[in-house]
């Protein structure tokens, strides 16, 4: 970590956090957390994540002389702080998961860029997507400020030092190397962990044009427009009235069928090591069974239930943002 570039700290802790905020954005809908409480988590943890003296702690910080580049242990605590800030509980093997996604979606992202100017585009589109996740004037301005104070830090490095920035955030994520579902699908990613350079298929450019942009909600319009597009021609076969009786090796398989086909037999491969329970003892059984039909991995935004089962931790009025974190890294030194 000598030829680390301590000044990388600012990109990896933002964009790593915009990442988490991704999944957690994902995880609320899919356990069909009510709305005033997702909007609340959301809104917390940005608010600490961008704080503006903890940020400028970071740029500052990163240019004294003794300064080092954050430990992966460091950095993983400081994200597990930010994103228990709110109503949102993670317990160990949770934060485990939630911290491998975080960390291969972003070096993914930075194996397919191919210029250090590409950091500062993927930074910005993950700003702008977490602006897209429930906006409001507040965290807009937020952001719009973040993006400022990050623009003008980088124009400041100038040229060789934003090249030792870029080169920093890749190899401090090369120790990284989870198998994620969600990139085997896609096929940007082999079984042995490995990112694929070249994929041959016509979506991967329009996921390679906008990296940073948020994968889930991508992935998952994706999905939706393949189904519908198998859907019309199976229709269509239907209408047709295509002879099917050539025999049971030439019969077609649907692309639904395919998935489903595929998802079971490496169901250990993809998915095992994302996979547990969800939620407090006294609501385990009702999360497993909403989350099972919504997903089969990933599942690891747990909730705090209080005995009558709603979603508690601060007063009645549901104003629970922890002011000592927020204090704590607005000043650091």
């Amino acid at each position: 970590m000598s030829n680390f570039n301590p000044r990388a700290n600012v990109f990896i802790l933002v964009n790593l956090g915009c990442e988490m905020l991704y999944v957690i954005d994902q995880r609320l809908k899919a356990q069909r957390i009510a709305a005033d409480k997702s909007v609340q988590v959301i809104h917390d943890v940005t608010t600490v994540l961008l704080e503006p003296k903890f940020i400028d702690s970071l740029l500052s910080g990163s240019t004294h002389r003794n300064a080092q580049v954050l430990t992966t242990e460091h950095c993983k605590f400081m994200l597990n702080d930010i994103a228990t800030c709110s109503l949102m509980r993670l317990d160990d093997s949770s934060m485990d998961k939630l911290w491998s996604l975080m960390t291969m979606i972003y070096k993914w992202q930075l194996f397919v860029s191919r210029h250090q100017l590409h950091l500062l585009e993927i930074t910005f589109r993950h700003l702008d997507s977490i602006n897209k996740l429930y906006p409001d004037t507040k965290r807009h301005m937020l952001i719009d400020f973040t993006k400022n104070t990050l623009l003008d830090f980088w124009n400041a490095c100038g040229e060789e030092m934003q090249l030792t920035i870029y080169n920093t955030n890749k190899a401090w994520l090369q120790c990284f190397n989870t198998k994620i579902s969600l990139l085997i699908r896609l096929g940007f990613q082999a079984m042995d962990g490995s990112f694929i350079a070249k994929v041959d298929q016509d979506y991967f450019n329009g996921y390679v044009m906008c990296i940073g942009d948020n994968i889930y909600i991508k992935s998952a319009a994706v999905k939706q427009q393949s189904e519908t597009e198998s859907n019309s021609m199976n229709q269509l076969a239907a209408q047709l009235n295509i002879n099917q009786s050539f025999g049971e090796d030439l019969q077609p398989i649907f692309a639904g069928q395919f998935q489903q086909q595929f998802e079971q037999t490496f169901n250990n491969i993809l998915f095992d090591d994302f996979d547990f329970d969800v939620g407090s003892d006294s609501s385990k059984k009702q999360d497993n069974a909403s989350s099972s039909n919504t997903s089969k991995g990933c599942e690891f935004v747990q909730v705090q239930n209080n005995e009558s089962g709603d979603l508690v931790k601060g007063n009645s009025n549901g104003s629970i943002l922890n002011q000592n974190l927020l204090d704590l890294y607005s000043q650091m030194p």
